[in-house]
């Protein structure tokens, strides 16, 4: 989970940035409204300045030779879509969290969660919105029906349930002639659970003044006045303002740190655009992607 909040709020919101604008491609607009769960996906995925002008390439090409963007290609474009989101929150983000929380010895920092718990209450309200309201719940006792649970041995069971259910997903095909090595290989690869939810639970229910100061006031982390935001949350009402996404955009770099995150994953995929469309060759798009540049 960690980070997994911001990253899919600077998704989603990039994405409805994308779709109102009129400057990006009719394809990305299909693949995204159609898939913004796939872009979801994206979103919370690493590596995307390895494969995403590779694979932008490859689907275009595939959208050229059929004469339309089909299903299958689509998901595939959501979800780098979504990657390059990714890369817009890290590069943005990731300096973040090193100049405001240094001497942070886990992982997640606090700030990383202080941003999340931000993002859930400000932008998915408090979870109604594709997280689940209950989601940051202190702990299970407090939840209906819980009376008469062990909370631990309940969370244990669903780790269990969700390892389980990832397995299944996997092709792993036993080796007969190692079946010991085999298994020990297996376990070697299991998902450990390092992110502990209880303190997103207590950044949730008990805020610590400080840190709120020091995680969102004062590095200005989010201001609903700034006009990409604006946009972004009046297009998730449903009712538009009638701004131009271009200015938003532009000002968005100069303006908050959530808004910088939107205005440079709003030009990753408006970039994208511009390959698509045979304006600009890979060289240059790779630019655009600040592929293999340092974090700022």
């Amino acid at each position: 989970m960690s980070e997994n909040i911001t990253h899919t709020a600077i998704t989603d919101d990039c994405s409805r940035l994308a779709v109102h604008a009129p400057g990006i491609c009719e394809e990305f607009k299909q693949a995204l409204s159609e898939h913004r769960d796939v872009a979801r996906l994206g979103g919370i995925a690493r590596g995307a300045d390895e494969f995403t002008v590779g694979l932008i390439s490859r689907f275009r090409d595939a959208c050229a030779a059929a004469g339309r963007l089909d299903d299958a290609v689509a998901r595939k474009l959501a979800f780098t879509l979504g990657w390059l989101c990714h890369r817009a929150a890290d590069r943005q983000m990731k300096p973040l969290f090193r100049r405001l929380d240094p001497d942070c010895e886990l992982s997640p920092t606090d700030c990383s969660i202080y941003h999340d718990v931000f993002l859930l209450r400000e932008v998915y309200g408090e979870g109604r919105e594709h997280y689940s309201a209950d989601l940051l719940e202190p702990t299970l006792e407090q939840m209906p029906g819980a009376e008469g649970l062990d909370a631990d041995e309940v969370e244990e069971l669903f780790r269990a349930m969700w390892q389980r259910a990832l397995l299944g997903l996997h092709t792993f095909i036993p080796d007969h002639g190692d079946v010991e090595g085999w298994i020990s290989r297996l376990i070697a690869t299991r998902q450990t659970y390092r992110v502990d939810l209880q303190r997103y639970a207590e950044a949730h229910a008990k805020p610590d003044p400080q840190k709120v100061r020091r995680f969102i006031e004062e590095p200005n982390f989010y201001n609903p006045k700034d006009p990409i935001i604006r946009l972004a949350r009046s297009i998730q009402r449903g009712e538009p303002e009638d701004m131009d996404v271009v200015k938003a955009v532009e000002a968005g770099f100069s303006q908050s740190q959530y808004s910088r995150a939107l205005a440079r994953g709003y030009i990753y995929i408006e970039s994208a655009t511009q390959y698509w469309d045979y304006y600009i060759d890979e060289d240059r798009l790779s630019r655009m992607f600040q592929i293999d540049e340092p974090d700022v």
